[in-house]
Parts: structure tokens; sequence; C-alpha cells
């Protein structure tokens, strides 16, 4: 089956069950590289409405954060009943989100690990970034510096609570594969010694494996090749509020143009639990390598 860049799939609650046929080509285009848009909002309570507000954030901070596993709000302003409504806000979404996903992903079940819960109430459209690297305009994939993931997918959901009626607009790029081959030519050697000093002087939580190495040199590689970013096909894609988009960041080239308002949940997810591990970008980087790289 031909599948479009973004795959549209009919799911419009949270807790109903999920036909076997959709759950299946669910995770079929998702594997396969596409960003799932459901038509499903993530409703607020009356109390909630507050949190709808970009002067929640602390500082010069762009995102909120939720760790499911200790129940801790970073990111926000240090009132306390506010930090008690976005907890009770980003850990309904965290469950919603890891609820969904064993329904349309069953193989994951018992595999996904908890990532951050964070909510992003500030515009995107005009911010000045840090560097380039920090510009999320540019076509990338996704790559921590500091958290290296070993192999593991970054598996994202992402809900537009936005008031005002305003989208969330992305551009999505060329497949995986095609990045991949483009860019995996020019980039450096992978130095465990530089890899293990790295994680004993605390730069990086773990040490950086081939995989992350190279993942995180693709996405710099990405971002700064400016002929690249303009000439590359893009596919324009506006995800209006209510709408869930489901994502394999890593893997799909993707830009953030505008938007606000957003609630972003992710998960880890090991190549060994996917149904078709050849997709992977560790699968697919290895197969240029030549040899394992985690």
């Amino acid at each position: 089956m031909t599948m479009n860049p973004i795959e549209t799939i009919a799911v419009h609650d949270w807790q109903s069950p999920v036909a076997r046929e959709l759950a299946a080509h669910a995770l079929d285009a998702l594997e396969a590289g596409c960003v799932l848009r459901l038509p499903l909002p993530f409703a607020l309570s009356a109390d909630e409405q507050v949190l709808l507000s970009d002067t929640l954030l602390s500082g010069a901070r762009k995102n909120i954060s939720y760790n499911p596993v200790n129940n801790s709000v970073k990111g926000a302003d240090g009132d306390a009943q506010l930090e008690t409504l976005l907890r009770g806000m980003l850990g309904r979404y965290h469950a919603s989100t890891r609820a969904l996903a064993l329904k349309l992903f069953a193989p994951y079940s018992g595999h996904m690990l908890d990532g951050r819960t964070s909510y992003r109430p500030a515009e995107i459209a005009g911010r000045v970034p840090k560097s380039w690297r920090h510009d999320d305009t540019r076509l990338h994939v996704d790559a921590f510096p500091a958290t290296p993931v070993h192999g593991r997918r970054l598996l994202r959901f992402f809900n537009n609570v936005n008031p005002h009626g305003e989208p969330r607009r992305w551009n999505v790029g060329e497949p995986f594969a095609d990045v991949a081959a483009r860019f995996f030519p020019r980039l450096p050697d992978h130095s465990p010694l530089k890899a293990r000093l790295m994680a004993l002087t605390r730069i990086t939580k773990s040490k950086r494996t081939a995989y992350d190495h190279y993942m995180l040199n693709l996405h710099d590689g990405m971002k700064a090749d400016l002929d690249y970013q303009s000439q590359v096909a893009k596919t324009p894609a506006a995800f209006a509020p209510g709408e869930t988009w489901i994502v394999y960041s890593d893997q799909v080239s993707h830009a953030v143009m505008s938007g606000r308002f957003m609630l972003e949940q992710t998960y880890y997810v090991p190549v060994a639990a996917l149904q078709y591990p050849e997709r992977s970008p560790l699968r697919v980087l290895e197969k240029l390598a030549g040899r394992a790289l985690v």
C-alpha cells in the first residue's frame, strides 16, 4: 500500500478499542516513517483553562516538563497552585498517550520506557535560537547531545491545545534512508576514547555509542547545510487545535515552523520490539557503515 508522508488514522477517542486492521495499518505507517494524524482532541478541564498562557514559563524557558517517574514539574514560574494544575494535566496526558500507544502498537507492550512529558505554550515562529543547532525551523531528525539512547527509538505523541484556533505548522522532509545516504559519507568517524571521556566528565549522561554519534552528527549536518534546507522537497502540514500526531522523530525529517500551546510525550522503544526493525535508523545506518553501531 502506498502511504503519504502524513497518514490519517481514524481514532477519535482515547479510551475506545481500536480495530485490529486499523492498528496494523497505524503500526506499518509509523515504522515506515510516516507522521500519523489523528482527529483526537485532548480536553482540558475548566480549572485547567488558566494554563493556556505563556506567562507560566520560568525565565527564558520554552517548555514546561513533567517527569512521570517522580511526578515532578520543571520550567514553570513557581506558583504552587499552577504547578498542581500542570501536574494533573500533564500526568493525565501521559496516561492517555500510553493507553493509546498500547492499543495502536501492541508489540510495544512491556517495552516502552517513559520519557518526559512537555507543555510548550510559547510561540516558535520568530524565536531567536541559541545557535543554528537549536533552530528547529530547519529540517532535522532528533538526537540528544547529552543523553545517548543506545539505539532506542524516539516515539512522540503531540497534541495541539491552542485556544485561539492556531495550527502547529510543520514541514516534513525526505525519507530517512535518503537523508542517511546523502549525509552519512560526510560524517566524522566515531571515537570510542572521546565517548568514554565525555561520559567520565559528565558531558554525556552515559557513553555515546557509534549510533548516537552518527545520529547527532546527522542532525547537525542537516541543519548546517543551507543549500539542502532550501532545495530538498518538503511536505507542509498544519495540525489544527484538537488534533493529535504521532511520529518517530529520530526517523522523520521535520521542521517546526510555527505554533504554541502544544503537549508532547516521549517514549523510548528498543529496536527489538519493532514490527519492522530493518526500517529503523539503527539498521539503516548499520547497513551504510557495514558494522554494528551499538
